[in-house]
């Protein structure tokens, strides 16, 4: 005989309540998966017959990742990652989703509005989250006000040149632009996502350096070719310029050379921020081997694209943190060595040709003088004209969009330079607002790198800094409002510091506010 216990008791009806849980028949969880793969199959295989097969594939494919990494995806952390991806990786200005709406359906576009929608849903219905400072929303807003100003006060021209279309679609654009400065800001709840944020910027920075220096000698844009997979509409069928002066230049993601150099240059700071303060690797030495070594990637990048302007901006940018941190002159000038041996390394010619150049101020000067009135004519040549025509109107220009550079209708020159551009559409309000959407975080963020405020805020608010400070250079060089890889990353960064100068506010508002919510 077997006496049993009162736990060996316990133990057989636990045993028998989870045979009872079990029944013999499917359980939800395999009718679901079951479901799911004979949709799959029939999707596959419909696919495979009406469709193309690698489309089908690859499709099928970006969906399966979907749904494997649906919990990290579907969060507000995921949303911004997303946000990031989408800015640094899809090839701007050349795909569209195959729907038809009263504007192209650009994928950074989509993402923007279905965050911004989300985020706007959560404010009304979530306690939990809530509105974060906007702390250079007043530069944004004013900027806009400028451009709108600019279209109100040349409505009958645009409307006698059959431009106001063309004006109001700019404008919307404008605004989808902007709104990722909003949308950043508010999915930025705390440091973690912050340096999720970062992290993804600097990553997506590194492998677009790598795959540019790739393209530059086997003359393969691997983002065009990848994203030709998907099923998208391609807005521009114009292949990019591979050859200049007879030299190849990679433009990656980008729309142009000048564009892929100048994104890359912008996260360059960012990764040296993360050299020190990022959350992985762990250990201190790992860390700034890893993030250096992204940051050079970055550099191989920008030399690929043979740009000018990414150096003349480059150097600005050292420049300005050697005069706001003395004290990290020497490793700059180790990283500068070190960056130096290895762009040598990789186009000795093409380096040593650009410096060159750079510093031969009157050959440059008649590089810039050539073909007056023509496309293709060089920066100086317009200069004469355009403030000739500015002249005409020189407070609120023509109007914002106004001036088409391409296609069948266009009735202007690229200047290669936005602050001219932004003259003749807007005029010197229109300049001020650039001025105030430029100018005025910069000091913020320099100011708040002198402040009190702890070490690793201090440093974040250098870097997004520097990093705005080698934009505002480079638009003297390129119309960079036009090339939106660029203008995204720029309000990415804006909003990044607009978290690192807001942060000592919300957390001493954070205590009160949930004192309130318990009331």
């Amino acid at each position: 005989m077997v006496i049993q216990g009162p736990q060996a008791g316990l133990k057989h009806r636990k045993d028998s309540l989870k045979h009872a849980e079990r029944p013999d028949e499917p359980s939800e969880a395999r009718l679901r998966a079951g479901l799911g793969t004979a949709l799959l199959v029939l999707a596959v295989g419909t696919g495979v017959l009406f469709a193309d097969p690698i489309t089908v594939g690859a499709t099928v494919g970006l969906v399966a990742m979907l749904y494997l990494f649906r919990v990290a995806l579907f969060s507000w952390p995921g949303a911004a990652v997303a946000l990031v991806l989408v800015i640094c990786l899809v090839p701007a200005r050349r795909y569209t989703l195959p729907v038809s709406l009263p504007f192209a359906a650009e994928p950074y576009r989509l993402v923007v509005l279905f965050i911004l929608a989300l985020v706007i849903a959560a404010l009304l219905i979530d306690p939990a989250f809530r509105w974060r400072r906007l702390a250079f929303g007043g530069p944004v807003a004013f900027y806009l006000a400028t451009q709108l100003i600019s279209i109100g006060a040349n409505v009958p021209g645009l409307v006698r040149a059959q431009l106001a279309p063309n004006a109001v679609i700019s404008l919307v654009s404008l605004l989808i632009i902007c709104a990722v400065f909003i949308v950043a800001r508010q999915l930025l709840q705390d440091e973690r996502t912050l340096h999720l944020v970062l992290m993804t910027a600097a990553l997506c920075g590194a492998l677009v350096g790598a795959l540019a220096a790739v393209e530059r000698v086997v003359r393969v844009n691997a983002f065009i070719q990848f994203f030709a997979l998907l099923p998208l509409h391609e807005l521009s069928e114009e292949e990019s310029v591979f050859i200049k002066a007879g030299t190849a230049r990679a433009f990656g993601p980008a729309q142009h050379p000048i564009a892929l150099a100048v994104f890359l240059i912008m996260l360059i700071p960012i990764a040296v921020y993360l050299a020190k303060y990022a959350r992985w690797p762990r250990n201190g030495s790992w860390r700034e081997l890893f993030w250096i070594g992204c940051a050079m990637l970055m550099l191989v990048g920008m030399l690929s694209a043979v740009s000018r302007t990414a150096f003349v901006s480059l150097a600005v940018m050292v420049v300005a943190f050697a005069l706001l941190r003395p004290a990290g002159i020497p490793r700059l000038l180790l990283y500068g060595v070190l960056g130096m041996l290895a762009g040598l390394a990789i186009s000795a010619r093409n380096i040593i040709a650009m410096v060159t150049e750079l510093l031969d101020p009157e050959a440059l000067i008649a590089s810039q003088m050539t073909s007056p009135g023509w496309t293709g004519s060089g920066r100086l040549a317009d200069l004469g004209p355009s403030l000739e025509q500015a002249a005409a109107q020189p407070f609120v220009g023509t109007g914002l969009g106004s001036r088409v550079t391409i296609g069948p209708t266009a009735n202007a020159f690229i200047l290669d330079d936005q602050y001219l551009g932004t003259l003749l559409e807007s005029g010197l309000v229109g300049l001020l607002g650039m001025a105030a959407l430029l100018l005025v975080p910069t000091a913020r963020l320099i100011g708040h790198q002198r402040s009190a405020a702890p070490p690793a805020d201090r440093d974040l608010a250098l870097a997004v800094a520097v990093s705005i400070i080698g934009y505002t250079v480079a638009l003297f060089f390129f119309d960079g409002f036009s090339f939106i890889q660029t203008l995204l990353t720029f309000f990415l960064l804006l909003a990044c510091g607009s978290w690192v100068v807001s942060r000592n506010r919300d957390e001493a508002l954070a205590p009160a506010r949930v004192v309130r919510l318990v009331r």
